[in-house]
């Protein structure tokens, strides 16, 4: 049932919300802590569960986990859903990033597209057939499920920014600079496009240094004499990446195919002009020529002949940053995204709690 005390943000009663997860060491981790953190500051009693990352080839194993005396809503991932759905408890499913049917053998393996079309598929028709609501965080990621699994109720709830924490800041540190610096943040896997950061470096020149970086997957590329700089950075803390937004000129994306364009999200909230692939989720977030540039999926020497362009034109690249910085406000901050979050918990508690009423008077 739904905890009696009063949150100390002003919202009438306080949620208990189980969020079981297994850790992906990607933008999925970073999803489920700020979903945490916002709904903790509202009040309400977010419990992450952290599973190892082996479980999400056996998600069936964990479905004996008990979830927390107390618990509300369970808010689960759609890979892994199905094994956390409780009798009695509303199941909100996620979908991060649609992978089923999608991009053989453009940017998967025959191994990952033989997972994600034969296991992962499969476990998210089960989480969907098990859930009270289906969440996509993206418009592009909504359509595709629409397109995918046949779906007829899916709901929209884009991903969001704290834009007093991801900010422009000083400008000073920028000043001495002759090249002009390029920023790319991500996996080094093919979604993500590390297979052509050579091409793209190669394409920029040496007028341009790039910064990567990087996450697990994918092997360090190095580049020629005659393209830009390259150097890679890891293990960094939220600060250091904010510092590295800033200090960048433009935030470069190479990735084929997103659930959401978190890392274009966090460049315009810091100011900076963002060049990517014209692919989803990354134009749910770029207002195409106002905050960046979006070129087709592929073209490394368009990609460069967009940073070329930012570089020769700086009023440009500051008015893009400015535009982009104020969409993230307008559209993509916290305070919006936390209120439909808990709209949408609390009216399925309340129809979870009429249903179990109108059963006891039965």
């Amino acid at each position: 049932m739904i905890a009696a005390k009063k949150s100390s943000s002003g919202d009438h009663l306080s949620l208990r919300i189980w969020i079981p997860c297994i850790r992906a060491k990607s933008g999925a981790d970073v999803y489920v802590k700020r979903l945490a953190r916002e709904l903790s500051a509202r009040g309400h009693e977010p419990f992450v569960e952290w599973f190892p990352k082996k479980y999400q080839y056996v998600p069936w194993l964990l479905r004996n986990r008990k979830p927390p005396a107390g618990t509300d809503i369970i808010h689960a991932n759609s890979w892994n859903a199905f094994a956390f759905a409780r009798r009695g408890v509303p199941l909100v499913t996620v979908v991060l990033h649609c992978v089923y049917r999608r991009g053989f053998p453009q940017w998967k393996s025959f191994a990952q597209a033989i997972f994600h079309d034969q296991m992962v598929g499969r476990f998210e028709k089960l989480s969907f057939k098990n859930s009270s609501e289906i969440l996509a965080i993206s418009e592009s990621t909504r359509s595709e499920l629409i397109e995918d699994f046949g779906l007829k109720s899916v709901r929209s709830i884009p991903l969001w920014i704290d834009t007093e924490v991801y900010s422009p800041g000083s400008l000073a540190t920028q000043s001495c600079r002759t090249t002009t610096r390029v920023l790319i943040v991500g996996n080094l896997s093919k979604r993500k496009g590390g297979d052509m950061i050579v091409p793209f470096c190669e394409a920029l020149g040496p007028d341009f240094e790039v910064i990567i970086v990087a996450g697990l997957r994918g092997a360090k590329p190095g580049t020629s004499a005659c393209g830009a700089s390259l150097e890679f950075i890891s293990g960094l803390s939220e600060q250091e990446l904010i510092d590295s937004y800033r200090h960048a000129d433009i935030v470069a994306s190479l990735s084929r195919h997103e659930g959401f364009g978190y890392t274009a999200l966090e460049a315009m909230a810091c100011g900076k002009p963002v060049v990517a692939f014209d692919t989803t989720g990354l134009r749910d977030v770029i207002e195409r020529d106002r905050t960046g540039f979006l070129v087709p999926i592929g073209d490394t020497d368009a990609l460069a002949a967009a940073c070329k362009v930012l570089r020769n034109h700086p009023k440009l690249a500051s008015e893009f940053g400015t535009a982009g910085r104020q969409r993230s406000i307008d559209l993509f901050n916290a305070e919006k995204a936390i209120d439909e979050h808990i709209e949408l918990y609390k009216g399925l508690v309340t129809r979870s709690q009429i249903r179990r009423d109108g059963n006891l008077l039965r």
